[in-house]
């Protein structure tokens, strides 16, 4: 290497071009808070809150087959022709197993009569 050339070894040294995010960062800076970024958002995604019970537990669960149903049930009221009784059964199940699963856990007793009492009952004579 000569005394006049650059090494491409020493990032530091380099400065950002045009990243109005990253204004006056190096690359090397600039590629750290990047991946810091991506890091944290894959990471809230990846993770369920610590503590997530019940309803909330749930609707994470179970959201692409609500999603599912939602769009679904759009296209039902502009065409009239869509059945979506199997994908709302399908979220409902997700649903009620969810929720039951989370009373278990908790030791909270199901009356029987009521829908997740029921459901449980359906599904144990399923089996």
């Amino acid at each position: 290497m000569g005394s006049g050339s650059s090494c491409p070894a020493n990032e530091d040294t380099w400065s950002s071009s045009g990243n109005s995010d990253n204004e006056g960062l190096t690359t090397k800076d600039s590629r750290k808070a990047e991946d810091a970024s991506l890091t944290t958002v894959t990471e809230a995604k990846s993770k369920p809150p610590k503590n997530e019970t019940g309803y909330a537990r749930a609707q994470r669960i179970c959201r692409r087959k609500k999603r599912a149903y939602d769009a679904c049930y759009t296209a039902q009221l502009s065409s009239k022709e869509e059945d979506c009784n199997e994908l709302f059964e399908a979220y409902r199940n997700c649903f009620l197993n969810v929720i039951a699963k989370d009373m278990e856990k908790r030791g909270v007793k199901v009356n029987e009569k009521s829908m997740i009492g029921e459901h449980k009952g359906e599904s144990a004579d399923e089996n």
